[in-house]
């Protein structure tokens, strides 16, 4: 489907661009991380972007992607990670719980459990302390679903389907419109038309799909006249709206229309858009993945953390401007501040350090 394709590429294009750092328990990033490392060479085939881009597409179509890790040991930093193709996942019911985990003793021995994976035709069953499960919007939603997630997808299948209807109505109509009929008015007594009559008309006509008919009183004209009326290209707007809607966009910042979008005070209303779709859609799923990431890897337990940004991208310069303009109107005040000794060093060090966390800078 043209529409869900080129709505999930675009996410799934800027959900990679992201800019991942393992940050101490201080919020300081940590240089040459081993887990940095890894998730910019995740494994032999596969770059950085290609392997987040490959991700999203998974959470877009399927709700759920799993992670696969290999370790030589249990507790070793993982060798390599690979996105499992959903299509080739068999869970074997590890999601039918009749329990709560609560104990160490339930988590080992729900990670014990295997799910079917086939590869080039080759079964697999890796253990769940393997995988890292992500998921689009939750996991959890309905009965047993402790591992999945609800797809997108499925919720707008029937509006996928309908703009499959209207691009195959498109293409039958314009077929169509190449198509000419011969309406006879005379009244029936004249004598049918000859070949060498039909061949004259024909070539006129530039077709070979002209109707034996009487030679007198005849009008031509094409069997699809008036593609406008059918409306075929207004109904499809409306599903991809409705479509970029159910994946967290609006025509702002995907618009597949001839007309421009306008402007606002602040700037394009493109770029506000896609700005709004960055900050929330796209870091959502982005700080989901660091956070599933740092927690199997055990940095939590540390106070330590994977980041995802995408503020060096261009459009997102404006945002770091406004960054930038409000730590320096704060430092302003607590320069007057300690001048005037209403704020001890200390205190507006720490104010400091903690307004940059909030705009992270």
């Amino acid at each position: 489907n043209p529409v869900l394709s080129t709505i999930v590429n675009f996410g799934a294009n800027y959900y990679a661009q992201m800019k991942i750092t393992h940050l101490d328990k201080s919020g300081k990033e940590i240089e040459n991380s081993p887990y940095t490392n890894l998730l910019y060479n995740p494994n032999y085939f596969q770059s950085k972007e290609d392997f987040f881009y490959q991700q999203s597409v998974f959470l877009d179509v399927s709700g759920t992607d799993f992670i696969y890790q290999r370790k030589a040991f249990t507790n070793d930093i993982p060798k390599a990670l690979y996105n499992l193709i959903p299509s080739e996942i068999d869970l074997q019911k590890v999601d039918k719980l009749n329990k709560f985990i609560i104990t160490d003793k339930d988590r080992k021995a729900l990670e014990e459990k295997t799910i079917k994976y086939t590869l080039d035709d080759t079964e697999y069953q890796l253990p769940l302390r393997d995988l890292i499960p992500t998921y689009d919007l939750s996991n959890g939603l309905t009965k047993n679903s402790l591992f999945t997630s609800p797809s997108r997808v499925k919720a707008v299948a029937k509006i996928l389907h309908n703009i499959n209807l209207t691009l195959d109505s498109k293409a039958i109509n314009l077929q169509m419109s190449q198509k000419y009929i011969g309406i006879n008015k005379s009244d029936g007594n004249t004598a049918m038309m000859q070949p060498d009559d039909k061949s004259s008309i024909e070539r006129s006509l530039g077709s070979k799909n002209v109707l034996l008919t009487n030679r007198n009183g005849i009008d031509f004209s094409h069997l699809v006249s008036d593609m406008k009326r059918l409306y075929l290209d207004e109904q499809y707007s409306s599903d991809f709206n409705k479509v970029l809607l159910a994946f967290g966009m609006n025509k702002n910042v995907l618009d597949i229309s001839d007309k421009n979008s306008g402007l606002n005070n602040s700037g394009s209303l493109v770029d506000s858009a896609l700005i709004n779709y960055i900050q929330n859609t796209t870091q959502n799923r982005a700080d989901n993945t660091m956070n599933s990431l740092a927690q199997s890897w055990g940095l939590f337990e540390r106070g330590e953390r994977l980041k995802a940004s995408y503020d060096h991208l261009p459009v997102m310069q404006s945002v770091i401007n406004e960054k930038i303009k409000t730590l320096t109107e704060f430092q302003n005040m607590v320069k007057i501040a300690k001048e005037n000794g209403t704020m001890q060093d200390a205190e507006a060090i720490a104010k400091t350090k903690e307004l940059m966390q909030k705009l992270n800078l």
